[in-house]
């Protein structure tokens, strides 16, 4: 189901005949408000209610007006008086509701402008607060704009025939059950979040609208690499991928979302030019069992929505990809700064994103802690290429100066707001686990879970290593020694993680680096 910001806890007024409408609007995260300034808001107390607080203010109110004002009588078109705050016109004859009405939604990009600063003020509300709840839940995708007027008008004309004693009830609900859909997958389509959870919640979400048996989806080229399918691959809810394949198997590509025979739906997920997948659905439960013009149409909407995320989601993946080459190229440049470091950040990379992947972290953590562990080093640019480069061990202010790296990386990156999440990583990677680490002497949990991470790959991989003051050692030697270090220099429980890792993908990364041991002299060392 869809989830809408909280509600007032006052129940709003049974009397006044748009009662309906207004709460089918407003579990849609819409609010339907009077556009006369002198015609009282008749829903009952805001109370608790979030979106009708903001948006039944006089401030808001007045803005209603002045949009409306420009509105032509049966051309009415949605009007955005502050960025992102759309006001859709709602054709209701003046008897049935006591005046003209108009419904508000907030726009997800509205979050990025001074509306909410501006409707907050004019609420007497703190900005700050609703900007995070209105953040997790109660805005619409620009996209789906045009959809929700659509969907709006149908809705009133709906309650129009009810009012008028006119049995509207299938087009009500079929109305209802499109607005709800569509705004269910509306709140899953956010910049980066997993194509194969969205494209799961999608077949989930179109399966117990529909109420019917099964749905699937069928996905090709770009869009099957992004689920981690082959083409051709299929997804399915309700239905085993055989039985669904053979399904699919026997049905021809369509152009339109179209009713195949009594009981089946399809629908092209499509890309401009580019057939991206086909989405079905089928057997209905419940009445005749048979599929009609609502369902295709609820089916069209999904694959709508799946076509316009996997689009994005490819995009996103490729200029993450672009990301993290430059950032890869960046760091190979500094470990390229001494020899005896090539490849230096791209294992400290990989130990630590195996680390957190086998700790159970998030898929998001996980990939900041990757990140963290290519730029961990990135401060020693701010470091004298001759103290880099010495043969030798360091004496006390060669490494007084050596020991800055961190706060010098910190300090280059702390400026780029997509670097955020990695800081704590790059900055405290040389803390100990029982204190007297640099640069801040932190300890056990102060410091940061990236930095405790960090910290175990980047001494496994430099005890692995041959520097200018040592040769590489053993792994059964490095591996004992940092055993004994857990719980002083390590957080002994990430450290159990690391030792129970499968190396061979280091191996072969640092064979390819030549900075160490060969995986042939490994054992016999």
């Amino acid at each position: 189901m869809s989830m809408s910001l909280p509600h007032s806890s006052h129940p709003i007024a049974a009397a006044h005949p748009l009662t309906q409408l207004q709460r089918a609007l407003r579990d849609a995260d819409a609010v339907l408000v009077p556009i006369e300034q002198s015609t009282r808001d008749p829903f009952g107390p805001v109370g608790a209610d979030l979106l009708r607080g903001l948006c039944s203010s006089a401030f808001a109110r007045g803005l209603v007006m002045r949009a409306s004002a420009r509105w032509t009588v049966g051309s009415e078109q949605i009007s955005e008086p502050l960025h992102g705050l759309a006001i859709i016109p709602v054709r209701l004859p003046r008897s049935l509701g006591g005046g003209r009405f108009a419904a508000i939604a907030i726009l997800s990009d509205a979050l990025q402008s001074e509306t909410v600063e501006q409707l907050a003020q004019g609420a007497a509300m703190d900005a700050r607060v609703c900007k995070t709840i209105l953040r997790s839940n109660g805005t619409w995708e620009r996209n789906s704009l045009g959809r929700l007027a659509s969907l709006v008008t149908a809705l009133a004309t709906s309650e129009c025939g009810r009012l008028a004693g006119v049995d509207a009830g299938t087009q009500l609900s079929a109305a209802w059950e499109e607005l709800h859909l569509l705004h269910s997958l509306s709140g899953e389509m956010v910049l980066g979040a997993s194509p194969m959870k969205f494209a799961t919640r999608t077949l989930a979400e179109l399966r117990q609208t529909l109420g019917c048996k099964w749905t699937a989806l069928r996905v090709y080229g770009s869009a099957a690499q992004l689920l981690g399918l082959s083409s051709g691959g299929i997804l399915a809810e309700g239905i085993d991928t055989a039985s669904a394949r053979a399904i699919l198997d026997a049905q021809s590509v369509v152009t339109r979302a179209v009713v195949c025979g009594s009981d089946l739906v399809l629908a092209p997920v499509r890309r401009e030019n580019e057939l991206m997948g086909m989405l079905a659905a089928g057997e209905r439960i419940g009445g005749d069992g048979a599929m009609s013009s609502v369902e295709r149409t609820l089916v069209e909407t999904a694959s709508g929505h799946l076509s316009v995320f996997l689009d994005n989601a490819r995009l996103y993946r490729d200029l993450d990809a672009m990301f993290l080459g430059a950032l890869s190229a960046l760091v190979s440049a500094i470990d390229a700064k001494d020899p005896y470091t090539r490849g230096h950040s791209q294992r400290v990379a990989l130990i630590s994103r195996q680390i957190a992947e086998s700790a159970g972290m998030s898929s998001l953590d996980v990939k900041n802690i990757h990140i963290a562990g290519l730029v961990h080093d990135v401060g020693k640019i701010g470091v004298s290429e001759m103290v880099l480069r010495k043969q030798g061990r360091l004496d006390e202010a060669e490494f007084d100066q050596m020991k800055q790296h961190p706060e010098i990386g910190y300090r280059i990156l702390r400026d780029i707001p997509q670097f955020a999440p990695v800081l704590d990583g790059v900055r405290f990677h040389h803390e100990r686990y029982q204190g007297g680490g640099y640069p801040h002497g932190l300890a056990a949990t102060d410091i940061p879970v990236s930095a405790r991470i960090i910290a175990i790959a980047d001494t496994f991989d430099a005890m692995s290593s041959t520097r200018t003051y040592r040769a590489a050692r053993p792994r059964n030697v490095v591996l004992a020694e940092m055993s004994r270090l857990g719980g002083i220099q390590f957080d002994p429980v990430f450290l159990a993680h690391f030792l129970s890792l499968d190396l061979r993908a280091y191996d072969a990364m640092n064979d390819a680096h030549g900075t160490g041991f060969r995986s042939s002299e490994r054992e016999a060392a």
